[in-house]
């Protein structure tokens, strides 16, 4: 902007030049200009232009003015490159003015923002040399400085939790297999095939994972049929086997009932339950039969097979079987009959503790819980406290690994502990290399700790081992001064403080409004709706949300008072009883 009323720099200097010169012009020079007319802070620099014209016949010829930009507040000082005019008739460096045309200059300056510059200004002194004569002006104004919106982003970074395995319904299956002679669907336990150590097994293991007493949830019964015999034929067959393992299971089921309610001393009625069965009869069990030929020894199995094969009418590839078993005894003696059978799966629910009694038991023994339970009883609370007392429990847990000490640290960070955040991400990182969910929050950590830098490095390690990071670049983004990037990064993003944070200090001023006033409700929220209002021109607006930043958080008085957003208004009454 130009700085009209900002004069008195072009007056001292002609001041000088005629004191010094006594043979000047007392014509003033043109306005000069400083851009931004208040300093800004973006991604840690602080950018500034200041141009301006020499009138002519204003600058004598064998002059040089040396000019010593700095920025200082009440304490703190810090000096800028210097610059400079000459006429034409001097030698060095500098910006050569003419003393009967006049020039023009343009001073450009980035410096490094430091935390006193808030609230301080940027003078410039003036050295004005002609031969041996030398006047000096000192603590010439030219900018207020130094604003620092951009540093206003809530840590509200997307932190990333391990999930805790926990199953609220484990389902376990046991199975079993019964067999039956040939075209008969009657039960013989007699029969060879039933009798063998793999089946009696089967058997009993059925039984004793039934024994344990949990619901059932269905027993499913799939029968088949071997395949040398008629369609129809050994489709009924295998119905008709289906139908008797079921009997056989019912059976089983009230032998076992029986058993339990005399060793837990109650009425068999009260163990009783409604059991879902899923009976089903398949017919001719061809695949079967292939797959036993193919692991079979059979010398000709490639033939038979590729017999089988050639056949697409069922009823010719039964002959073949038939045919094959005259010649194979193999498949009459060994092949077919495992084929004539039921497969019994009984399925059951796995006993849980309710979600009340695993969350009572995680604050009160804890010990008692198994390290999933421990892990699924932090996410029954919202109370970061207690989360994070919950993952500290399952420490001494002998099935601990890294989610434990991952959890602990997400929640560490919530409650404003960073040395023991980092200390707890540093045991999951050696139990867990190369990790997305702990590298996204170390990166978190970083950003609470205000290192970018470190941050987007490992949110781009994190992204790379396929976690989502685009919100927490976006964030970093904002701190490189990159608000267009940050923008893309949050794209789709809604009614989010950084995102409104970013809209502003890219001049998307109504995006910026109207994500502010669906943001969550924060003393941070409200400041920034201040600086929207001020840079907008609501002076009301102004006064009303610092009035609500200030009433929710009181530190936001003291940063009110020397943010160089509101300077416009610090003579304003309304303004000075805020900050009071």
């Amino acid at each position: 902007m130009k700085k009209n009323a900002r004069g008195i720099l072009g007056l001292l200097l002609i001041a000088a030049l005629i004191s010094i010169t006594g043979c000047v012009s007392t014509q003033l020079p043109d306005s000069y200009t400083v851009e931004p007319e208040v300093l800004e802070a973006k991604g840690g620099m602080v950018d500034f232009k200041v141009a301006g014209t020499i009138p002519e016949k204003s600058f004598h010829k064998k002059a040089v003015v040396e000019f010593t930009p700095y920025i200082k507040n009440d304490s703190q000082k810090k000096e800028l490159k210097k610059f400079t005019l000459r006429g034409e008739k001097t030698e060095g460096e500098g910006t050569v003015i003419n003393s009967k045309t006049g020039g023009s200059f343009t001073y450009t300056e980035s410096f490094e923002y430091e935390d006193w510059m808030q609230g301080s200004e940027l003078f410039v002194d003036a050295r004005i040399m002609k031969g041996n004569k030398v006047t000096e002006l000192n603590d010439i104004k030219l900018a207020d400085g130094v604003i620092i919106t951009y540093r206003g982003i809530v840590h509200d970074e997307e932190l990333s939790w391990a999930p805790s395995g926990y199953e609220p319904v484990t389902i376990f299956s046991e199975s079993a297999t019964i067999y039956f002679r040939v075209n008969v669907a009657n039960l013989e336990m007699n029969l060879p095939l039933n009798k063998t150590e793999e089946a009696k097994a089967g058997r009993d293991k059925l039984d004793e994972f039934m024994m344990k007493g949990w619901k059932v949830k269905e027993i499913n019964i799939d029968a088949w049929a071997s395949p040398e015999g008629e369609i129809d034929f050994n489709d009924n067959l295998a119905d008709d086997r289906s139908v008797t393992a079921e009997k056989y299971m019912q059976n089983q089921v009230k032998k076992i009932n029986n058993q339990r309610a005399k060793e837990l001393g109650v009425e068999e009625s009260q163990l009783e339950q409604e059991i879902l069965y899923n009976v089903k009869g398949h017919g001719e069990d061809w695949d079967g039969f292939m797959n036993a030929v193919q692991k079979s020894d059979l010398k000709d199995r490639s033939t038979i097979l590729n017999v089988i094969n050639s056949q697409s009418d069922v009823i010719k590839r039964e002959q073949e079987i038939r045919n094959m078993t005259v010649i194979y005894k193999e498949i009459e003696d060994e092949i077919l009959p495992p084929l004539r059978r039921a497969d019994i799966t009984v399925s059951c629910f796995e006993p849980k503790r309710t979600d009340e009694e695993i969350a009572k038991l995680a604050t009160t023994y804890p010990d008692s819980l198994d390290y999933k339970e421990i892990l699924h009883a932090a996410t029954l609370t919202k109370d970061p406290q207690v989360k994070y007392n919950i993952y500290k429990s399952a420490f001494s847990n002998p099935d601990r690994d890294w989610k434990t000490y991952n959890n602990a640290a997400a929640e560490a960070i919530s409650l404003g502990r960073l040395d023991e955040a980092e200390n707890l991400l540093n045991q999951a990182a050696k139990l867990s290399g190369k990790n997305g969910l702990i590298e996204n929050n170390i990166g978190v950590l970083a950003c609470h700790n205000e290192d970018y830098v470190s941050a987007e490095k490992h949110f781009m390690n994190a992204q790379s081992l396929g976690e989502n990071e685009n919100y927490n670049l976006g964030v970093v983004m904002i701190q490189k001064g990159d608000y267009q990037k940050a923008l893309n990064y949050f794209k789709g993003l809604k009614c989010k403080h950084n995102v409104a944070l970013a809209q502003l200090l890219a001049g998307q001023m109504n995006d910026a409004f109207n994500n502010l006033n669906c943001a969550p409700v924060s003393p941070q929220t409200y400041y920034l709706m201040a600086v929207y209002s001020a840079r907008s021109n609501q002076p009301d607006k102004v006064f009303e949300y610092l009035g609500k930043s200030i009433a929710m958080d009181s530190s936001m008085k003291p940063k009110a008072a020397i943010d160089r957003e509101f300077i416009k208004y610090y003579n304003e009454d309304a303004f000075k009883n805020l900050i009071r």
